[in-house]
């Protein structure tokens, strides 16, 4: 009698579903690969911080400056330079044990030549940038190839040409590269494009606008847990004001702004990645 009502319990529990797990253990949940958050989805995210920012090609008077965000499963380059410049920066990458086909994301800070044109070296992955400054930046290198009118025709992109003593000179470097290089093949495919307005960057990288330099420029704002890291690209050329009238670049769309940008780009991180100058450090008051 005592074993049947036994089995009657055990069978009712079974029915009704009491039992509980053991202490220490919880139900067993099929894993939503679509849900944010789970493990499949977190393993495959790029969005993870902390980063770590390195120099990959120090910028100079002629040169910009390439750099490496990783948090080592997810590796960013930010500016690829020129393409006689394309060794040099795979060399750079190999050296810390990175192909081209491990670079999950490309960010342009803008469309100048000598920031941009390794983009087609990184096939499989995404390119991030501005919309305002690719399509300002294609419109200027479209009416520099303008044999007869170009002088007059840049006036619009560079209000504030006559003002500036060497801005001629500038402006006729500038048109002489374009002529020899650009080619928006360089960039990368138009598919991996995603546009900074619409497409958020990675946690821990904060894009902001520093128009000064041209229309649409960003500079990256980048949290790497020991300290604020700031890549400047031409927002900020050289650690000294004095030096960036040697930089071999354009004059600043707009200077007031230009001066702004710089003021607060020294303020807003520890450590400044310039665009035409080696890395340094602020040092407070």
């Amino acid at each position: 009698m005592i074993i049947l009502f036994r089995l009657f319990w055990l069978f009712w529990a079974l029915l009704g579903g009491i039992l509980v797990p053991a202490r220490g253990s919880t139900p067993h949940r099929k894993e939503d690969k679509n849900l944010p958050g789970t493990a499949v989805n977190n393993a495959d995210r790029p969005d993870q911080p902390h980063w770590k920012v390195e120099e990959l090609l120090a910028g100079s008077w002629r040169g910009a400056t390439s750099v490496l965000i990783s948090n080592g499963r997810c590796h960013i380059v930010v500016d690829t330079g020129m393409p006689h410049e394309a060794h040099l920066l795979v060399k750079a990458l190999e050296n810390r044990g990175i192909g081209p086909a491990d670079v999950r994301l490309v960010i342009n800070t803008h469309f100048h030549i000598d920031h941009v044109l390794n983009g087609n070296l990184f096939g499989r992955s995404l390119i991030y940038a501005t919309q305002h400054s690719f399509d300002w930046s294609r419109s200027l290198y479209s009416d520099l190839a303008d044999g007869q009118n170009w002088e007059k025709l840049v006036l619009k992109y560079y209000p504030e040409t006559l003002l500036h003593e060497r801005a001629r000179t500038h402006m006729a470097n500038l048109r002489k590269l374009a002529l020899r290089w650009w080619d928006v093949k360089r960039l990368g495919a138009p598919e991996q494009f995603r546009w900074i307005e619409t497409h958020p960057l990675p946690e821990g990288i904060e894009a902001f606008v520093t128009s000064g330099h041209v229309p649409g420029h960003v500079s990256l704002l980048v949290s790497t847990g020991e300290n604020v890291t700031v890549i400047a690209g031409d927002a900020l050329l050289s650690r000294e004001r004095e030096e960036e009238e040697r930089v071999a670049t354009m004059i600043p769309h707009h200077s007031e702004q230009f001066r702004l940008d710089r003021a607060r780009l020294l303020g807003l991180g520890d450590r400044i990645l310039p665009g035409h100058d080696h890395e340094f450090t602020v040092v407070g008051d």
